[in-house]
């Protein structure tokens, strides 16, 4: 393929994308080539299954003779499979092309567990809800799996020091494409979330956002012109693993004092055991909501602490947003007030004036809405480099034949 017509490809693709299905003449006329051209470009692109010609004879009046076609982007097709690794669950999900959920399955799940039991426990319940669609698994393009710790951008894996420790080494990706069959691809949880708030849910219209996801674990999933920002290795957005207390208790990373050691919701649980004696995370939660004044302390104090710091973000960034998703926002304002006013507090003014504070809109649906986003992702991108190689291949034959 020439560069110009990977240009006139590109462009056809934007074209179709901005301005809805057109008429090869049209085309033609707006890029500036003659119609043999546009006709060969247009059947490369539906060799691909990437456009596909509508009749428009049914739409509208016209002379007798040839009916009329328009050109226009191929309908999705296929399915993608989802699973978030959460931090106190497994949820697993399939969804059409367009990311309406067909199917989804939730069971518990500890984090300290073994990789291998993990993959097990994460096939067997895509294997239900595959079962249960009624879903031809040569549909389904690829799986998207999000987890409590930083994944290495170059690998794909997960770093060392993640708090699922047991898990470091495994091929995770590897060994859950091996049970189910099918390509697997793998980020950081609180990045999912945040790509599913800035594609379906509170950050669609926005330029910079944060999203805090408060759990069994403190993550943070950076949004900038609509896309994840994740660093150079994939590390970036490591809020619960900022020291706070150089004294504190020991965190799962091997620091001492982190966020996530002091605010998490088992953290906090244990903290009002004192008063209340063995309390579980959602009991504490419920009683946060159901106004109990010791969890309500509890709470609004790990909001002002997690506050301080995002406040500190805010004079980084420079956020329109911040979203706060995770099961301690089952609390609400108990969580969300203090919170609002540590980072007003500890950022600077300016960085805040404008920040607006608000619940997840997906809410605890958040991260696995990413994990089926993620697997569309990188499909697609799997999709382009197949073409990319594929035509080098073919051009490739043409020079030596």
């Amino acid at each position: 393929m020439t560069p110009s017509q990977a240009r006139l490809r590109t462009g056809i693709l934007e074209a179709l994308s901005t301005s809805g299905p057109q008429s090869r003449a049209e085309l033609a006329r707006k890029f500036g080539v003659s119609r043999s051209t546009m006709s060969a470009a247009i059947t490369a692109l539906s060799e691909e299954n990437l456009v596909e010609e509508e009749n428009t004879s049914n739409h509208t009046a016209k002379a007798a003779g040839r009916p009329g076609t328009r050109v226009a982007l191929a309908a999705p097709k296929g399915y993608f499979v989802g699973i978030d690794f959460g931090r106190i669950f497994i949820k697993a999900a399939i969804s059409d092309a367009n990311y309406r959920i067909v199917e989804q399955i939730s069971c518990d799940f500890d984090i300290d567990v073994p990789a291998d039991q993990a993959l097990d426990l994460a096939a067997e319940n895509v294997e239900k809800i595959i079962a249960s669609s009624g879903i031809d698994r040569a549909e389904i393009k690829a799986v998207g799996i999000g987890v409590p710790g930083p994944v290495d951008a170059a690998t794909g894996e997960l770093h060392a020091g993640s708090i699922l420790a047991r898990w470091v080494g495994t091929d995770v990706t590897g060994g859950l494409s091996k049970r189910l069959g099918l390509p697997v691809y793998m980020d950081n949880d609180a990045n999912l979330g945040a790509l599913a708030e800035s594609t379906y849910g509170a950050a669609r219209e926005t330029q910079v956002a944060l999203y805090v996801l408060l759990s069994v674990g403190v993550g943070l999933g950076i949004v900038i012109n609509g896309h994840v920002f994740r660093g150079t290795s994939g590390i970036a957005g490591e809020l619960g693993h900022i020291v706070v207390d150089e004294h504190g208790a020991v965190c799962r990373c091997g620091s001492r004092g982190c966020l996530e050691a002091i605010v998490s919701v088992n953290a906090l649980a244990k903290a009002l055991s004192i008063s209340h004696g063995d309390i579980s995370s959602d009991e504490m939660l419920r009683k946060a909501v159901a106004g109990d004044v010791g969890a309500n302390r509890i709470v609004s104090d790990a909001g002002a602490l997690v506050g301080r710091y995002v406040g500190h973000l805010c004079s980084y960034f420079n956020p329109e947003l911040v979203i706060v998703g995770g099961e301690l926002m089952r609390a609400g304002d108990s969580l969300l007030q203090p919170l609002n006013d540590a980072m007003r507090r500890f950022s600077i003014a300016r960085a805040t004036e404008n920040v607006r504070v608000v619940p997840a809109s997906l809410g605890e649906q958040a991260e696995l809405i990413g994990t089926l986003l993620f697997a569309g992702e990188r499909a697609r991108a799997a999709d382009v480099l197949l073409t990319q190689t594929v035509s080098a291949a073919r051009d490739m034959e043409g020079q030596l034949s």
